[in-house]
């Protein structure tokens, strides 16, 4: 089917965003041989290797740093050196000869904590500290950080070669900070960074060797791909497989401020105290070697390795502030003054509910407007006093006009303001979807038979077939895969009663229902309590929503050639209007344009969603993400319509040129901002959670995002974007546990980026 994309896609601009380059300003491997500086304890227990320190240089007994890696041989019991304001992380590296562990004595408690191998443990280098070994000697990861000048976070990972994974998964991380570091406990490993890009790179390391990664905080985040590899570098081997610990290291310094390093030991808050414990000896690993890459070089980088009186690890001058012109989430101001007086009167319940916003502003920026335009005048008000008195004794609510807000006062809909009936006749039971069963040039309805219930009774899914008089493609709609995510119902009941058969080629199946059983308790997940959405293409022999999976896949997703999955948000947080999609895939990229959303968001799949497991089908599928859960907002779901009807257009199934003129109320957003990634941002801790920015708003790193307050209302955290991005979606349920979201942010695409083949969410 031969089909002119450029002229099917939108007239708005896909926005990317133009990052300055480098990213990476230094990425060099630290060998044992070469770069480890190795000397003895005084006393005789043990021996430490310097692998880094930050800034270089730097002398650990005398001077203030930022952070210190060392590998340490512990070779029986000792005392911990104090250190004031630092902080002490140790992991245990495993052995095949002993089974070693450590007990940790703190500040002389009665309890003692016993660390065993591969587990991070860390505590405050400022307290009196004892170490008992048991089957010495043992060798141990050491990472000291000043707490006052930045965090760290560590991630250990096995890595196997995954062979018969259909999906490519490979360990995948996004690196937020100034730092990384990756140690090789066993194995090789291929370390790939920003490899889209043209500044992306590739290292190869073995065990025992560490990737030291400097880069510019304030640019980009940057992709890092790990995977087992042989000794050159190469991944085919099926016995491929390694251990590493990911060290990533972020600066804290306010936003806007130069960076908080220096070289003096007043710019730390003090020197160094060491306890009578043996000196750990800390020199400069070698700064070049044939490993290293450094990307660039300016006054800053040479003052800085020259000892001077400033060392910021951000080495670019602040630059402007980038030319995105970012559009209101509900924009109104295009269309008429009585369409949006409707609309408005329609929404501001449903806005209300959603999102917590003072009455005022409740109808967002059109009720503003809305409000100014009919503010009464002076003329106007002696107009209303000079009214006929019988007059407003008949209409008592003319009477309170002056005194109310314009969404204050219903006005019922006209039967055109209203969508159609479906006009669909009475359902017939089928074992499966056969499109042929069903008559062409008719809209008919079916309950199709998924599984036994408890009452030994066909649960049933309920599928509306629109077939045309003449065949083509099969566009399967699907909506409620989660119970509580309901735009996608009424979507589809418009594009069903918008349709008329007769001038329609192809066939639409919607599929209004997915998930049955959560649809009838109003919840996300299945009668098990599983998340349908992460166990595609599930398995006929598996647990109750993977057989439900199993036989969706089978009994009538099988029968689609193109596929569109409506969700929102789920309970607790709220959606911008987004497309998920696989944008390396043309035709995939091309509905996801033809949707004309705020954000589209590069998501290859491989997750156990619906969308990938129809993709590996060799279906071409999109996921649109319509607004929030469990209610219904008429302007993303008449977005999502003709969203839905530029696809058939485009498609050459259905004709778009006599598009009625209400239409102009779902044209959606002038502009569609690409994300080459997205990422969820967590809760370290619980308390009531405050979020500030508002979905399809781009926030700069370093913005306060989110306070956690505990429940007599002190500030007990507070969270800042890692990276510049835009907000896809948000917490709206202000009580949190550890671990909850914040906000779903976007990277947005750099120009010259390519996107990557594997793109996934940490969701």
């Amino acid at each position: 089917m031969a089909c002119n994309i450029e002229d099917d896609v939108p007239n708005g601009s896909m926005l990317q965003v133009d990052s300055p380059e480098p990213s990476l300003l230094k990425v060099e491997i630290l060998d044992p041989e070469r770069n480890y500086q190795t000397q003895s304890w005084k006393n005789g227990l043990g021996k430490t290797s310097e692998i880094s320190i930050y800034p270089p240089e730097k002398d650990f007994r005398k001077d203030s740093f930022f952070w210190r890696l060392s590998e340490n041989v512990i070779e029986a019991d000792f005392n911990y050196p104090i250190l004031l304001g630092y902080e002490y992380t140790n992991i245990i590296l495993p052995s095949e000869e002993r089974k070693s562990t450590i007990q940790l004595n703190h500040r002389g408690e009665e309890n003692s904590s016993s660390i065993k191998p591969l587990f991070p443990y860390s505590w405050n280098a400022e307290w009196a500290t004892s170490c008992k070994v048991t089957d010495a000697p043992l060798t141990c990861l050491q990472f000291l950080i000043k707490r006052e000048l930045g965090t760290a976070q560590f991630s250990l990972d096995k890595l196997d070669q995954l062979i018969s994974n259909e999906s490519g998964e490979t360990g995948r991380k996004l690196v937020l900070g100034a730092f990384a570091l990756i140690y090789v406990i066993e194995g090789h490993v291929r370390i790939g960074l920003d490899e889209n890009s043209p500044q992306g790179t590739h290292r190869v390391l073995s065990a025992g060797q560490t990737l030291y990664v400097e880069r510019d905080e304030d640019a980009s985040p940057t992709s890092m791909t790990i995977q087992p590899s042989d000794a050159s570098g190469g991944i085919s081997s099926r016995d491929s497989d390694a251990t590493i610990v990911t060290i990533q290291i972020t600066e804290t310094k306010k936003k806007g401020a130069p960076s908080t390093l220096g070289t003096n030991i007043s710019d730390y808050g003090g020197g160094v105290q060491l306890n009578t414990a043996p000196l750990i000896n800390s020199l400069s690993p070698s700064s070049a070697n044939d490993t290293a890459m450094t990307i660039s070089t300016s006054p800053i980088q040479q003052n800085y390795a020259s000892g001077g009186e400033d060392a910021p690890s951000r080495r670019r001058e602040p630059r402007r502030k980038g030319s995105l012109v970012v559009y209101d989430d509900q924009p109104f101001w295009n269309l008429p003054q009585d369409v949006a007086q409707r609309i408005v009167a329609q929404e501001a319940n449903a806005s209300a509910a959603a999102i917590p916003v003072s009455s005022d502003n409740i109808g967002g920026e059109l009720a503003a407007t809305l409000k100014r335009d009919t503010e009464p005048t002076a003329a106007n008000n002696n107009k209303t006093r000079t009214m006929k008195p019988g007059i407003e004794r008949r209409n008592s609510i003319a009477i309170l006009r002056d005194k109310l807000e314009t969404t204050q006062i219903y006005e019922p809909p006209t039967f055109s303001d209203l969508n159609q009936d479906t006009d669909v006749p009475p359902p017939v039971v089928r074992d499966r979807l056969v499109i042929e069963d069903f008559p062409k040039h008719t809209i008919s309805t079916a309950w199709i038979k998924m599984v036994k219930q408890g009452l030994s009774e066909w649960m049933r899914l309920p599928v509306i077939v629109c077939r045309g008089s003449e065949e083509g493609p099969v566009v399967g709609i699907t909506a409620a895969v989660h119970g509580n995510e309901l735009n996608g119902v009424p979507c589809i009941h418009r594009v069903v009663s918008e349709i008329d058969v007769r001038h329609l080629r192809g066939t639409v199946v919607a599929v209004p229902c997915v998930n049955v059983s959560g649809y009838l308790k109003f919840t996300r997940d299945f009668a098990d309590g599983r998340d349908l959405n992460r166990l595609f293409p599930g398995r006929e022999d598996g647990f109750a929503s993977q057989v439900y999976c199993y036989q969706l896949m089978n009994r009538v997703i099988s029968q689609f050639n193109y596929l569109i999955d409506l969700h929102t948000a789920s309970f607790g947080r709220v959606n911008s209007y987004y497309v998920r999609a696989d944008m390396n895939d043309p035709f995939s990229a091309t509905m996801a344009r033809l949707q004309q959303p705020q954000i589209v968001l590069h998501n290859s799949g491989q997750d156990g969603t619906l969308r990938s497991a129809a993709s590996a089908r060799g279906i071409r599928a999109i996921t649109v993400e319509i607004g929030n859960p469990q209610l219904f907002q008429s302007q993303y779901v008449q977005w999502s319509y003709v969203g839905v009807m530029r696809i058939l257009d485009h498609l050459k199934m259905y004709n778009l040129n006599d598009q009625s003129a209400e239409d102009i109320l779902a044209l959606g957003p002038p502009n569609t901002i690409l994300c080459s990634k997205g990422f969820w941002i967590y809760t370290k801790t619980g308390g009531v959670l405050e979020v500030y920015p508002g979905v399809n708003t781009i926030v700069q790193k370093g913005d306060l995002i989110a306070r956690m307050k505990n429940i007599f209302g002190n500030v007990v955290d507070e969270y800042h974007a890692p990276c510049s991005g835009i907000v896809i979606g948000r917490s709206s349920n202000p009580v949190a546990m550890s671990g909850d979201r914040i906000i779903h942010l976007g990277v947005i695409k750099k120009k010259n980026e390519s996107l990557p083949k594997e793109a996934k969410e940490n969701y």
